[in-house]
């Protein structure tokens, strides 16, 4: 039995619509940046405990990261603070 146009438009076209909706919704752990997430991953990365990430300590982490590092170290100090890594996470 082939539905009507009616219950098309009231059933199935909705029903079309939420699945594709679904489709592109993404979990935050799929790529995208968490604020809450930026200062325990910038902890966890920092391994001379000094509050902010080199060059070195970055490469050491995640190396395709240091694409963005001169566009983030934004005050040209060579190392991010939280700020400045926050900026790089949103630019990945």
């Amino acid at each position: 039995m082939l539905l009507s146009s009616r219950a098309a438009r009231f059933f199935v076209l909705p029903l079309v619509g939420i699945v594709a909706g679904l489709a592109f919704t993404q979990p935050a752990s799929a790529g995208f940046y968490v604020r809450e997430e930026a200062q325990p991953m910038l902890l966890k990365a920092d391994a001379n405990r000094d509050g902010y990430l080199s060059r070195t300590e970055l490469r050491a982490e995640d190396p395709s990261m240091l694409r963005f590092f001169d566009r983030a170290d934004v005050d040209q100090n060579g190392k991010l603070d939280l700020g400045e890594f926050e900026m790089l996470l949103i630019s990945l």
